[in-house]
Formats: structure tokens, sequence, C-alpha cells
């Protein structure tokens, strides 16, 4: 019987650069989705809180992270559902909790947001991935 000799070579650092590329791309479009649908349960009132979510969040992931932000100088009691006394320069906060006008609009919406659409994020995450691998 005739003998085969074979050899293969892997590149370890190529293949891990892919795959963290991929999967950069990956999260980028689940963390978009993540944001658009979170836009939906953050309070509005003029629209300058959502809009800096859109405007201050990252819009690729980089070393597997994509950080959602919100940044108005209120974000973070409104997060809390805390109401505002005073004005600018001397303000107060709580005890009182805010009531929303909307009523999809939620306290820490994020928080919420993931307990609502997280299976469907992961999800998009992963066929995202898929893609991304198919295509490398």
């Amino acid at each position: 019987m005739a003998k085969i000799s074979t050899r293969v070579t892997f590149d370890k650092k190529r293949a891990a650069g892919l795959i963290k590329a991929a999967s950069n791309s990956a999260l980028t479009v689940m963390g978009l989705q993540a944001l658009q649908d979170t836009s939906t349960h953050v309070p509005h009132d003029q629209g300058t809180l959502e809009n800096s979510g859109i405007s201050a969040s990252d819009r690729r992931a980089v070393d597997g992270k994509f950080f959602m932000r919100w940044a108005t100088p209120y974000a973070q009691y409104l997060w809390h559902g805390d109401v505002m006394y005073g004005n600018p320069t001397s303000r107060t906060y709580g005890p009182e909790k805010i009531k929303f006008t909307n009523a999809l609009a939620r306290e820490e919406w994020a928080k919420y947001a993931h307990e609502v659409y997280g299976a469907e994020w992961r999800q998009v995450y992963q066929a995202a991935l898929r893609k991304e691998m198919r295509s490398v």
C-alpha cells in the first residue's frame, strides 16, 4: 500500500486575529440592535437624552466591547428615576421617583431592555458571527 504524507500548517496568530475581527463585527451588529431596542425605553421629553445615546455610544466594537452611553447632565438621575429640584447651579434629587409619561420609558432602561430583548440580542450576535466567519 502506498504511503502518503501530508503537512498542515496553521497560523494561530492570523486565525485568532480573524476570529477577533469577526467577533468585533458581530458585536457591532448586536450593539447597534441593542441601542435601537433600548432607545424605545429611554425617557423622552425633547429627545435630547435619547439622541445622546445615539451620538455618545460606540459606533464599532473594539476588543470585544461595545459601550452604550447617554451623555446628558441629567442622564444618571433619570437612570435612577430621581426627581430633580432646583436650578442647574444648586440642584437636589429625590427622594421622590419620576412618573414617566411614556408607557415604554423606564428607569435603568438598558437593564430593562436586556431583560426583554437579551435572548434576541444573543441570536443577532450568533447569526452575525456565523455570517462573518463564512466570509473569512
